[in-house]
């Protein structure tokens, strides 16, 4: 029974990812196929135990992933359009890159996708991190205090756990605010 614990954990972890991508401004056909992906998900959870560790998970990983990342790149690209021209020429994907002990203090980040990125012990204070892609991405010991991550997408409880922060840190009203951050 234990063994199955692991497996409705990453179900629940899909569904949350689902149902945040499906709150966003999105086109009507991505929000179909997201709502279609979201049931299958929602059904695996009444399974039976033995079902639930026959499951290949990987396959519904794989077909959400490339729907968040559709998501991702589309409000990514929306919020890069309304950047002044002098904004739209940095490189925005960042994905998968060593950013650890990195200095973005007080650094206009919005729309940067830091998808799976190794952002440990970096320096954000300050930051606009309006728009940004953080899922996979590993924050601890990251540095947000005063940070403005209002609108960052995909950002767990779990990552701003691991994170520093204080009271003028912004973040999306489905994250709270850790105690360690009041200390």
């Amino acid at each position: 029974m234990f063994q199955v614990f692991p497996i409705m954990e990453q179900i629940h972890e899909m569904i949350a990812y689902t149902a945040e991508a499906l709150s966003y401004d999105i086109p009507q056909l991505l929000s179909n196929k997201l709502s279609m992906q979201l049931e299958k998900l929602q059904n695996l959870t009444m399974l039976e135990a033995e079902e639930l560790l026959s499951l290949d998970l990987i396959m519904y990983r794989f077909s959400l992933n490339e729907l968040l990342l559709e998501t991702s790149k589309h409000i990514r690209e929306e919020l890069i359009l309304k950047l002044p021209d002098s904004k739209k020429v940095r490189k925005y994907d960042q994905k998968g890159t060593d950013w650890i002990g990195k200095r973005f203090k007080d650094k206009d980040l919005r729309a940067t996708d830091f998808r799976g990125s190794y952002l440990i012990a970096t320096d954000m204070r300050k930051a606009n991190l309006k728009g940004v892609d953080f899922i996979g991405a590993d924050l601890r010991d990251a540095d947000l205090s005063g940070a403005n991550l209002s609108t960052s997408m995909f950002l767990t409880q779990m990552q701003i756990n691991s994170a520093k922060g204080d009271k003028e840190t912004i973040l999306p009203a489905y994250l709270k605010r850790p105690s360690h951050w009041f200390s």
